[in-house]
């Protein structure tokens, strides 16, 4: 009996009861998405759909294009958004709606994110739309006040409000970018949840992860290279980086700290080493503090997930702990500008594994002592071997002083060889220009 149970529980249930059954509840979901000749049908009949809405924009003058945006760290688009800006062919506007609303996490931090949101976009002078009717206390329907011609996700999850997933738009053409390099092998999450099927146009980040995505996905017929917007300004000359780190008195070296949010022994991939390390970072900041400033950039996950488990208390006066110290600041929303000032990372999260790679920059990767290396993808392997390796505080300690501060960096021209190879764009076209030129062929084909 309870190995029947057992069985039920993960192939249905991955992360809890619980929260699975919210979103059977939420989403309505039980046969497109847990039986096969319904998921089959239904993904042939929006496949269907979203050739009809790229086909209803042919002789549109404008396209009204939604980017769907939850937290700052998911915005992956600059040069695209600029990029339409710039056309009279498209109308680009962001919208901003709420993450992980089924998962209890404190709905005052919830709110907190979207207004951080708001002011990231804000910032870069993006047209933005917060559909919330606060008389109502109810986030309202995109699809029917703003009707969008075209959709670019930024999550493929199911943890946001039904009326903002791919099932509410099928009249619209669906589009999406990864929020991150796909490093780690995970092949449904990355290739096959029903969203991943439902798309009209996915953009991959290289031949080698379409390859991957073909031998993962149910319908490998929505796949298009791109390469990877999100890293499109690191490949752009004409783009300088804003002073982002705090004022010395004498310059230091620039290190980042970027845990991820994997710390529930619940996670379906439990990367995360914050645990191991939350109290060490802070004295290793403190003893090199002539010498050494220190960014902690944590996944913006990782603070709901802290409350959680810390209460709120204890994780806000953690979190000022790095705003306030002399040579340590907190970053909790975009990282461009940060990556390109630093001089070093230590991370344990798998788009970053790439991600910084860009930069040319020497990088550490965590791992848990006691346990394997984190499943690496055909590319993320190729990835982690440019890293340096880091299972210990001693680790970090060493890289810190001969890597960081001491400057023997023996791994640099292999980062520099992988960069020229594997790196460099698609034929020389930009991410942000090969997606608008996919999208216009679709639309005229």
């Amino acid at each position: 009996m309870m190995s029947w149970f057992r069985q039920i529980k993960e192939k249905y249930f991955t992360v809890s009861v619980k929260y699975s059954l919210r979103l059977v509840w939420a989403y309505k979901d039980v046969l497109r998405a847990h039986f096969s000749p319904v998921f089959s049908c239904y993904v042939r009949c929006f496949g269907k759909s979203q050739k009809k809405a790229a086909q209803s924009l042919r002789n549109k003058n404008c396209r009204e294009v939604a980017f769907f945006l939850t937290i700052p760290g998911m915005w992956k688009t600059d040069y695209l958004f600029k990029k339409m800006m710039e056309s009279p062919y498209y109308h680009p506007y962001v919208v901003i709606y709420p993450y992980s609303v089924y998962k209890d996490f404190s709905k005052e931090e919830i709110w907190n994110t979207i207004h951080r949101t708001e002011e990231f976009v804000r910032e870069k002078g993006f047209e933005y739309v917060v559909p919330y009717d606060e008389k109502k206390g109810k986030w309202l329907d995109v699809r029917k006040i703003y009707r969008p011609d075209i959709v670019f996700f930024t999550t493929p999850y199911k943890d946001i409000p039904s009326q903002y997933y791919i099932y509410h738009f099928r009249k619209s053409l669906c589009c999406y970018v990864p929020y991150g390099f796909a490093s780690l092998e995970l092949g449904k999450l990355n290739y096959d949840l029903v969203f991943h099927n439902l798309l009209g146009m996915y953009f991959l980040e290289s031949e080698i992860h379409r390859e991957m995505a073909k031998r993962n996905a149910r319908n490998g017929t929505n796949l298009y290279v791109s390469g990877f917007p999100g890293t499109e300004v690191y490949l752009r000359k004409d783009y300088t980086p804003k002073e982002v780190w705090k004022s010395q008195p004498v310059a230091k070296k620039r290190l980042i700290w970027a845990p991820h949010h994997t710390i529930g022994q619940e996670e379906a991939v439990g990367i995360s080493t914050f645990l191991l390390y939350f109290d060490s970072m802070l004295a290793l900041a403190n003893k090199y503090r002539e010498v050494l400033q220190i960014a902690f950039k944590p996944h913006q996950l990782l603070k709901f997930k802290l409350i959680a488990l810390w209460g709120e208390e204890r994780t806000e006066a953690y979190y000022r702990q790095w705003d306030q110290m002399e040579n340590t600041q907190l970053e909790e929303a975009g990282y461009v500008d940060l990556f390109l000032t630093s001089d070093a990372m230590i991370h344990d999260c798998g788009s970053f594994t790439t991600e910084y790679l860009f930069t040319r920059k020497p990088v550490m990767y965590l791992e848990k002592p006691d346990a394997p290396s984190p499943t690496f993808n055909d590319f993320g392997r190729m990835s982690f071997s440019m890293h340096y390796n880091g299972r210990s505080l001693s680790d970090i300690e060493e890289f810190v002083k001969n890597v960081v501060i001491g400057g023997d960096d023996p791994k640099k021209e292999s980062r520099q060889h992988f960069f020229d190879k594997y790196l460099q764009p698609i034929d020389g076209m930009m991410p942000s220009e090969r997606i608008v030129y996919e999208i216009e062929k679709l639309i005229n084909s």
